[in-house]
């Protein structure tokens, strides 16, 4: 229910995990005065009250400050709110928040994706530990309290030690709380929500060879992050590992999946992104019966000269 105002396409950033960076590739902006016309055209066409810029990474937008200027500016006098989502975190993107937001309602969202910088490396994420904890420092001095912070679980080369480093990193935000507002100005406690997603290697990217952690794999690492992650500032959240390793296997299936869906679905397999639906017992069977093999789908390391399913289509980004 909401006006969804697309700013750009692509992303120059280059996450190695992420299937939209390289199917949308170059990087196409829209022109202010295009987007301008777009926002008031389509308030005035839906009666929506919340505008929402849309794109793989809004901050790289090269005229944000500028398109954001002008939103403040039109959607206060009509009553309507602003919604931004993936902003990276710093003094500029605080301040625009801090016009737009409820201070005391909302929270500062990073995503780190993973909890050391030698995995961030590995990943290509351009964040560094530094940024993150500036960024919280800034949050923290500006009247914010809460941070959501996301990481991907069982990525390529990730050991126990970037698994320790998602509750060090956690740790060390609820500290630089206590560091940054005197006790006298403290609105409320500390809180740190921890969300941990479970890696899906997608095709077109440069994890597509990579084999993917088992369901039992997944469950360890969620129980370990779990039973260690003691202190009270921090929630942690986590996705179905069943779910995330039948994303495997549909990510990068070939023909032959197609029989296990229709299968699934004659099973009785419906609806299955809600949780309380969803029944991994019948998707097992589902495979059992087409005689397919989970594990030759999600769990194996490609060769590089294997020919892939998606071979056959050109995105316009080779392999090399």
């Amino acid at each position: 229910d909401r006006v969804v105002l697309e700013i750009q396409r692509g992303c120059i950033r280059g996450c190695r995990f992420c299937q939209a960076g390289s199917v949308y590739k170059p990087l196409r902006e829209k022109s202010l005065e295009t987007l301008k016309k777009l926002a008031i055209d389509m308030l005035k066409a839906t009666g929506n009250e919340e505008i929402s810029l849309s794109s793989l990474s809004t901050s790289d937008y090269s005229k944000i400050k500028e398109l954001i200027d002008f939103l403040i500016e039109e959607c206060k006098s009509r009553h309507i709110n602003i919604s931004l989502p993936s902003l990276r975190i710093d003094a500029f993107s605080l301040d625009v928040m801090s016009k737009v937001q409820d201070v005391k309602k909302s929270s500062i969202t990073f995503a780190p994706e993973a909890g050391t910088q030698r995995m961030r490396n590995v990943i290509n994420k351009g964040l560094t530990e530094e940024d993150i904890i500036n960024g919280c420092t800034q949050a923290f001095s500006a009247g914010w309290n809460k941070v959501k912070l996301y990481f991907m679980l069982g990525q390529p080369t990730e050991t126990n030690d970037d698994v320790d480093g998602i509750m060090d990193l956690c740790e060390k935000i609820a500290e630089v709380y206590y560091e940054t507002v005197p006790k006298e100005q403290r609105k409320g406690k500390c809180q740190i929500t921890a969300s941990s997603s479970f890696f899906v290697p997608k095709p077109f990217t440069p994890f597509q060879w990579e084999p993917q952690s088992t369901v039992q794999e997944f469950f360890d690492k969620q129980k370990y992050v779990k039973t260690h992650m003691t202190r009270k500032q921090v929630r942690y959240n986590y996705h179905e590992p069943e779910l995330s390793s039948l994303e495997g296997v549909l990510a990068r299936g070939d023909r032959k999946t197609s029989k296990l869906l229709y299968r699934a679905w004659e099973l009785g397999c419906k609806f299955d992104g809600w949780n309380d639906i969803f029944d991994y017992s019948k998707w097992m069977q589902a495979f059992e019966d087409t005689g397919l093999s989970k594990e030759f789908y999600a769990n194996r390391r490609r060769s590089y000269d294997e020919v892939l399913p998606w071979d056959h289509i050109s995105i316009g980004v080779s392999k090399k």
